[in-house]
Order: C-alpha cells, then sequence, then structure tokens
C-alpha cells in the first residue's frame, strides 16, 4: 500500500470517528444531564415527601388514609400524592362515603375488598 493510500484511508477512518463521536456526545451527553438533574429534583424535592408517606401508612392504626388527608400533611396535590404512592407500593380503596383512600399493599393486598363501608381517616 502506498503512502498515500494509508493517508487517505487513516484520514476517512480519523474523520469518521470524529463525526461519530461528535455524533454520539452531542445526543448522549444533554440526555444524561437532563436524567441526572430529574433523578436529583425527585430525590430532594419528594424524598421527604415519600418517607412521611411510609410513615403514616406504617402505623398500626388506621391501616388505610384518605388520600385528602395524605396530601395535605406531605403538601402535594392529589396527583403528586398517587404517584408517590405508588412508587411506595399501596393501592387505593374506596372508603366510606365514597372517599379514596391509600394502603400499603403489604398491609392491605389485593386479595380484600377494594371498598372498605367501615373504613376510618
Amino acid at each position: 500500500m502506498s503512502e498515500l493510500q494509508s493517508a487517505l484511508i487513516g484520514g476517512f477512518i480519523g474523520g469518521s470517528l470524529g463525526v461519530f463521536g461528535t455524533l454520539v456526545t452531542s445526543y448522549w451527553g444533554p440526555r444524561r444531564l437532563e436524567e441526572w438533574r430529574e433523578r436529583r429534583h425527585e430525590e430532594l424535592h419528594y424524598g421527604p415527601r415519600k418517607d412521611l408517606l411510609m410513615r403514616m401508612l406504617s402505623e398500626p392504626e388506621p391501616p388505610i388514609r384518605s388520600l385528602r388527608r395524605l396530601s395535605l400533611v406531605t403538601g402535594t396535590t392529589n396527583e403528586e400524592c398517587r404517584r408517590l404512592l405508588i412508587d411506595l407500593r399501596a393501592r387505593g380503596v374506596l372508603m366510606r362515603g365514597g372517599e379514596e383512600g391509600w394502603a400499603l399493599i403489604e398491609r392491605y393486598d389485593f386479595s380484600r375488598d377494594p371498598e372498605i363501608p367501615d373504613a376510618v381517616d
């Protein structure tokens, strides 16, 4: 192989690797940074709320808490509270008067009735 051919092949390989590296870092770098920011925000913003929800749902009595009370105590919207409860492996139940309640699955599994006519808050 002549020096010219070697130089052309080397230039092509080097240029291709440069283009590939630029494409990878321009996509993966910002994506990983955004994922890291979301995880950090989740830990800082929702970590204490998850701890509080877990403490409330782990108390011996009552085993079921109303969504209204859980949202109020944690300072979250109903949607945020539901998401956190699902992350904690809780399930929804229908309490007296049609009010939405939540309990930990380990304490109130799916074999039990989702409608609790005599549940208390």
